[in-house]
């Protein structure tokens, strides 16, 4: 006679636990690098908030120098300009050799370029130029310097990553 049981099925091995345990390993060795990796470079990155902050405080100490220059040059008489625009030129040079990440260096170009607009107006104003031009000149470094305040609030924003 014939065996009518029915067919057994055989048993499904169980995946190993160590299998399960290995993934778990990985995964938590790929976040804790990930976190090591983001925190390496939230304080010691290129633009690290420190940085973005010291460089943020020596570009203000410039432009404020400037400032400074600027205002005794607009009471002055074009011949007593003279003093003045060096001084404003001195802090020009000064401005560009302070050193800036990547992530600022739009923000200073626009301080450089509000500080040169400013000089070159005076020294128009010195050699008796067209006014139309000085005014023009007066009004790129102005919005220059808008654009210098605008891009250090926006880089300050986005420490540490900038791009």
């Amino acid at each position: 006679m014939e065996d009518s049981s029915p067919l057994e099925v055989p048993p499904i091995p169980e995946k190993p636990k160590s299998f399960s345990f290995a993934v778990v390993v990985i995964l938590g060795i790929l976040v804790v690098a990930a976190v090591s990796v983001y925190s390496w470079y939230a304080v010691y990155g290129p633009c690290s908030r420190r940085v973005v902050k010291s460089t943020s405080i020596a570009l203000i100490d410039q432009a404020n120098a400037f400032e400074a220059a600027y205002q005794s040059a607009s009471s002055a008489t074009p011949i007593g300009l003279i003093g003045a625009v060096t001084h404003m030129e001195q802090t020009l040079w000064d401005t560009r050799e302070v050193a800036v990440p990547a992530c600022m260096q739009g923000a200073r170009n626009e301080l450089t370029i509000s500080m040169e607009s400013a000089i070159r107006a005076y020294l128009g104003i010195m050699t008796q130029e067209r006014e139309e031009k000085m005014k023009k000149l007066m009004a790129d470094s102005e919005s220059h310097l808008e654009n210098f305040v605008s891009e250090l609030e926006t880089v300050n924003r986005c420490a540490p990553f900038c791009l």
